[in-house]
């Protein structure tokens, strides 16, 4: 059984003498490095968390930096469609209008053309007609060779219009 000596009243005195002696020394300096290796850790993970938070803030701030970019590139792209669609409609509008005024030209040129063969046409059958009234004066007896002569030269002339 259990018998309370003195022995047992030492031990007991001297495991709470070394107990305090350990508390005192011992586990205030341990504490004392634990506490401050824990508030080492928790400012880690508190620079760690602003880091990220600033990454994030980063993230967010490309993501819109991305978006306006992309904004930008369609507008740019849009209005220089509309700029070639209108230089296009321009230079198509230009090109008719100079193919208007060249047909315009063709047949103002040609008309005078016309004009010029009819006029030459014209001034040849008064030549005609004026060699046939000189030689009817000249030979008054000779009719139908004179009329045969005018349909010859007048045929040739007549016939070289044609060509």
């Amino acid at each position: 059984m259990l018998r309370l000596d003195i022995n047992l009243v030492f031990t007991i005195i001297n495991l709470l003498i070394w107990y305090a002696i350990i508390r005192i020394l011992l586990f205030k300096r341990i504490n004392r490095v634990i506490d401050q290796r824990e508030q080492a850790i928790q400012s880690r993970y508190a620079d760690a968390q602003k880091l990220q938070d600033e990454a994030a803030a980063e993230k967010d701030k490309y993501a819109t930096s991305q978006a306006q970019i992309e904004a930008e590139k369609t507008k740019v792209m849009d209005q220089a469609q509309e700029d070639a669609r209108v230089e296009y409609n321009h230079i198509l509008e230009e090109a008719n209008k100079k193919a208007e005024q060249i047909v315009e030209n063709s047949k103002k040129e040609a008309v005078l053309e016309k004009d010029k063969i009819v006029s030459k046409a014209e001034q040849e059958i008064r030549s005609l007609i004026l060699d046939t009234a000189v030689k009817s004066m000249q030979s008054s007896g000779n009719d139908s060779a004179l009329y045969d002569e005018f349909l010859t030269k007048t045929g040739e002339a007549g016939h070289g219009e044609n060509e």
